[in-house]
């Protein structure tokens, strides 16, 4: 199990909060930021599967141009010079794999099934030097090496979504959710230690500190051998759903017009948990990991070079046999990010309109917000443009855009919280981007 890797090298793999696609209106998807949004049209709307909706969310204190060099090598050493800090990210990304959404006049109805995953994760970036020296420099010597820590969600997501215009002015909605947990692993603050034994002469690194993680798997612990074996153990079961990890949630929201030119939106998203039950166990490290045949990873020209990936991966593959692992006795819960959106609207004509947003989240103990001004134009009658600046908790200014294009039986978007970093996406700390493809169906008959 890659555990270390995955704290340190995975988080930046992937890349919501603050996207813009929450003020194209033509787009039923916009539903998503707050269930009260009624469709445009009232033709059947079908998401392309895979494409329709999906989501990249990135926000980090550093990019992968800080780990990759412009030929896509990596350089852990330019990474720790480059951070010069804490390592923190938080990531989430959305798979959508069936959406539909129709409206009948004061009602609009919605289903979706999506795969979402969940990322959090912070670390020492001392370490990072640690990986980039190897342990020949650090014998003799007594180091330690933490906090690591690194949270990883991914379940299947089932939503209906219900709005309904209550009067002119008023419209609620509501989408209750049901979620089936298929993977979840959770490192804690882990502690990594370098001690040398002068008498045996070897150094040895020492981990401290416990994980869990429920999955595809079976983790066995051998008293007698003293080490963990984790396997794969797939089922059917674990593809399609996972109903003895199931989790609920539930989205609701309302918009309101005080006048014609002017609409408030207020919405709370992801009130819910998951659970984590089956094929779950909580691992504890034991014992130390004892190196006699020592290597430094920073000089490829010198002796006993060991390439730092692969030192790490090694590292890493030799912890489960360091731990003592034991089967969840009672189920569990995690709590999912919960977003808070309040938005306003002003129509200046038909064909524009200015919108404010605030987006604020709450994850495992830490808060994220965006600030967002938008100014929408309507270019005839297929093209929605929409753009405007981000602040993301109080700090970083992005610029940002959406648009869409409504044909009779086709519609395309995108949008994005930070222009330069779409084009230049390397350098990205933080990045939101929506996209999607649906198809239009007219239900009238001719």
């Amino acid at each position: 199990m890659i555990i270390l890797v995955a704290a340190i090298c995975r988080i930046p793999a992937m890349a919501q909060n603050g996207n813009p696609l929450q003020f194209l209106s033509e787009v039923s998807q916009s539903s998503q930021s707050n269930p009260a949004f009624h469709n445009k049209t009232e033709k059947l709307v079908i998401g392309l599967p895979l494409l329709s909706g999906a989501l990249i969310n990135w926000n980090a204190n550093f990019s992968s141009d800080y780990l990759f060099t412009e030929n896509f090598d990596y350089d852990f050493d330019h990474f720790y010079t480059s951070l010069g800090e804490p390592g923190n990210a938080k990531a989430n990304a959305t798979l959508p794999l069936v959406y539909l959404s129709h409206r009948i006049d004061k009602r609009t109805l919605s289903f979706s099934l999506s795969e979402r995953v969940l990322l959090w994760g912070n670390f020492d970036h001392e370490f990072l030097k640690f990986i980039d020296q190897g342990l020949l420099p650090y014998y003799g010597k007594e180091e330690e090496f933490g906090p690591i820590s690194f949270k990883t969600q991914l379940y299947r997501e089932l939503a209906f979504t219900y709005a309904k215009q209550i009067t002119k002015k008023l419209s609620i909605g509501i989408r209750p959710k049901v979620m089936f947990g298929r993977f979840f692993y959770d490192i804690e603050n882990l502690n990594v230690m370098v001690h040398t034994d002068e008498d045996r002469k070897v150094l040895q690194v020492i981990p401290n500190g416990d994980y869990r993680i429920s999955g595809p798997i079976d983790v066995q612990y051998d008293p007698l051998k003293g080490k963990t074996t984790i396997k794969t153990d797939f089922t059917a079961g674990d593809y399609f759903f996972k109903f003895k990890n199931m989790g609920a949630g539930i989205d609701l929201g309302f918009t309101y017009q005080p006048n014609k030119q002017t609409t408030l939106a207020v919405s709370i998203a992801d009130i819910g948990f998951t659970t984590i039950n089956d094929k779950a166990f909580n691992n504890t490290f034991v014992g130390s990991i004892d190196y006699t045949r020592l290597y430094q990873s920073s000089d490829t020209a010198a002796a006993y070079y060991f390439e730092p990936r692969a030192a790490l991966e090694a590292l890493t593959d030799s912890l489960p046999y360091k731990t003592i692992a034991e089967a969840f006795t009672q189920r569990q819960y995690e709590l999912l990010p919960v977003k808070l959106n309040l938005m306003a609207t002003h129509h200046l004509n038909d064909k524009m309109k200015l919108n404010f947003s605030d987006n604020l989240t709450y994850y495992n103990g830490e808060v994220s917000n965006y600030l967002a001004a938008y100014f929408n134009v309507l270019l005839g009658t297929r093209f929605e443009l929409s753009s405007g600046l981000n602040l993301y908790n109080l700090g970083q200014v992005m610029p940002g855009f959406a648009c869409s294009y409504t044909a009779r039986g086709v519609q395309l978007y995108l949008a994005t919280n930070n222009i330069p970093r779409l084009v230049q996406p390397s350098k990205a700390k933080n990045l939101n981007l929506r996209f999607g493809v649906n198809l239009l169906f007219s239900t009238q008959p001719n």
